[in-house]
């Protein structure tokens, strides 16, 4: 008998882990939203699921989901930054890896 996976298990089984590099393309469409901690990019691809508007809006209120800022952008840039992925079409979710690449 085959397990059905749970929607948590199939969004972790498409995380990815990317380049800042490989998502400036995404980014210049408006597509990257940055998640932080105590969230992982599977927390927002979750709400998204449900879609829940308010529990995304407190998210960005309290800046664990958005856009990423210039600063950010320049940072990542600098360190060759590692991100794990996640696509949520049309969004592209990021998350910081803890060891950028020549840090």
């Amino acid at each position: 008998m085959t397990e059905e996976l749970t929607l948590e298990d199939k969004l972790k089984a498409e995380v990815d882990q990317l380049p800042w590099s490989a998502l400036v393309r995404h980014f210049a469409f408006g597509r990257v939203y940055r998640v932080r901690a105590p969230w992982t990019v599977i927390d927002p691809a979750m709400v998204l699921n449900r879609d829940n508007a308010e529990e995304l809006k407190s998210a960005m209120s309290a800046a664990q989901f958005g856009i990423p800022t210039d600063d950010e952008i320049k940072t990542w840039h600098e360190a060759k930054q590692q991100f794990h992925v996640l696509v949520i079409s049309p969004f592209v979710l990021i998350e910081e890896l803890a060891t950028p690449i020549n840090s």
